[in-house]
């Protein structure tokens, strides 16, 4: 899948006046993050916000692997930081990926662990720490 196709078909929906839905949107968001196309992604993950529909887990996993991938720890901590708000619970895979960026920010990483664990969210993490 490459920019042009999803650009193509997200235009053609919007030209149709079909909106996409939750699965379509992490689809294309999908789609880009595969081919390392954060700016678009983000693009697309914003809009889905501001039709008024909510990211799964799935999309937001997604995104959050295409940061960590890409070593952008500040926009995957955002976003991690984005589904504990929305209620969404990160699991070990989030922790553990967040731990091995390079250059993270370790104070920020603990204090949205503590307050994860403060809300309630009880998982059992691997200390990297």
């Amino acid at each position: 899948m490459t920019w042009k196709s999803i650009s193509y078909i997200y235009s053609s929906m919007e030209r149709d006046r079909l909106v996409p839905d939750v699965h379509t949107y992490g689809v294309f968001i999908h789609g880009l993050c595969m081919i390392s196309n954060m700016k678009e992604a983000s693009k697309l993950f914003r809009s889905m916000r501001e039709r008024h529909l909510e990211p799964n887990d799935v999309i937001y996993n997604t995104i959050f692997l295409a940061y960590c991938k890409e070593g952008s720890s500040y926009w995957a901590l955002r976003l991690l930081e984005e589904m504990v708000r929305s209620g969404l619970v990160p699991g070990y895979l989030q922790m553990d990926h967040l731990s091995s960026l390079q250059g993270w920010q370790a104070d920020e990483a603990e204090a949205l662990l503590k307050a994860m664990i403060g809300s309630g969210l009880n998982h059992q993490f691997q200390s990297t720490m």
